[in-house]
């Protein structure tokens, strides 16, 4: 009897041994759920995958699972929800203006322990100038910029040198644009398109510097207002019908995607587009084309944008974890080498002294317009607001709505119900 109990006594106390032994090993390894989104055409993905890849085979500490997670917006929402069933991701890249969004679900934590621990304002000062501030709110910084972009204009050199333009000067502002598109447009004896002047995807995104540089806002530093209703968004949305419906030069609806291709494909003569698109263009045309500021109205500005890391409420271990994988990411060698392959500005300073990115830029010195038109002309923060997937869809719905119109009454009663629907999703924080 004794020896029964001496022995089922023995194997519980080896099982035990066995399974603490087991989770002390496992234990050498924290391993991770990244959830990232692409923003713009091109295998960034591959990208994105053969880093995370680079990183697991450089140490033995972490362990990251990289999961794509569609754009932007689908990426947002697929982190929302997965925080608030209780199996949130480590961490994500997420479309920056997402923060109030985080904040008021409770889903990301501070960095500022972290950042100390790097070495705190020194480590602040090697970023970019322009890609922290949206990270920030009520005295702490809440995510770390990663690929991070402008706006700015593609345009074809070999069809300004066929109807008679300087290849080496753009148009410098909304007139000149309108007057670029007539010439370089193009119809059949039917009139059908051949090639437009100009493609403005339908994106809230590149509408806000047109507003900036008519003089508007657009929404508040508080994040619990917009402005949609204003004299400066009707500017807005008459030069633009004024180029779909009058001039004919460009179409009244471009998905954000495929503008990218009628660019690379010759349908377009102009575009507008993020900076994270110019690999992708580069390696899928043929034909001499540049890059160059968006064109101005009363004012020479632009908005940045772009997607940050967030860390999500886990424990302190995968915290701690994540933030490894942040650091590293975002070392200069890495950052220049996701710059390489997409066109997003580099988010350190020093990734442009990186040798691989500086001969790039050498060579090629159109690939720095964008990084020039961020410290050359006024720069405003995207647009941030609280429930932001919301209030971005309706104004991307807004957007395509007044642009797939070719009635310009329309335009009026647009606004208006866009501003009452924006008023009601920010009611409780007005």
């Amino acid at each position: 009897m004794y020896k029964k109990i001496f022995v089922i006594l023995l194997l519980v106390c080896v099982v035990a041994l066995a399974w603490t032994g087991g989770q002390k090993e496992e234990g050498k390894t924290v391993y991770l759920r990244m959830y990232y989104p692409v923003g713009v055409a091109g295998p960034l993905a591959q990208l994105m995958d053969s880093m995370i890849s680079e990183f697991n085979k450089s140490q033995k500490e972490v362990y990251v699972e990289s999961i794509f997670a569609g754009g932007y917006m689908e990426a947002m929402d697929k982190a929302q929800t997965a925080f608030l069933a209780g199996n949130p991701p480590d961490l994500t890249v997420l479309d920056a203006p997402n923060l109030l969004t985080l904040l008021d679900i409770g889903a990301i934590i501070p960095l500022d322990d972290f950042i100390a621990q790097e070495g705190g304002q020194r480590y602040l000062d090697e970023f970019t100038p322009g890609f922290l501030p949206i990270g920030q709110y009520n005295g702490k910084l809440w995510s770390i910029p990663w690929q991070r972009s402008t706006p700015i204009m593609y345009y074809n050199r070999d069809f300004f040198r066929e109807v008679g333009l300087n290849p080496d000067r753009p148009p410098r502002t909304w007139d000149e644009l309108a007057d670029y598109s007539a010439k370089l447009a193009k119809r059949d004896g039917s009139g059908n398109v051949g090639r437009w002047g100009v493609e403005i995807p339908n994106d809230y995104w590149v509408i806000k510097p047109l507003l900036v540089q008519a003089g508007g806002e657009g929404d508040n530093e508080a994040g619990t207002h917009i402005l949609v209703d204003s004299k400066e968004m009707r500017e807005v949305y008459n030069f633009l019908y004024k180029l779909a419906y009058e001039m004919k030069v460009s179409p009244g609806i471009t998905p954000w995607s495929q503008s990218v291709s009628d660019f690379a494909a010759g349908k377009t003569a102009m575009l507008y587009h993020s900076t994270g698109a110019l690999t992708y263009i580069r390696n899928s045309t043929k034909f001499d084309f540049g890059t160059a500021f968006l064109p101005s109205f009363r004012r020479q500005a632009v908005i940045e944008g772009g997607g940050n890391f967030f860390l999500f409420k886990t424990n302190e271990r995968h915290q701690a974890a994540a933030w490894k994988v942040v650091e590293w990411m975002t070392r200069p060698e890495n950052t220049a080498k996701w710059s390489l392959g997409s066109g997003y500005i580099p988010v350190k300073k020093a990734a442009f002294d990186v040798a691989e990115y500086k001969a790039y830029t050498d060579e090629w010195p159109q690939a720095l317009v964008a990084y020039r038109q961020l410290t050359e002309v006024d720069v405003e923060r995207n647009m941030m607001t609280h429930r932001m997937n919301e209030i971005y869809d309706l104004l991307n719905v807004l957007d395509e709505n007044i642009r797939g119109n070719p009635d310009k009454s329309f335009i009026d009663k647009a606004l208006r119900d866009a501003q009452a629907g924006a008023d009601k999703i920010l009611a409780k924080w007005q």
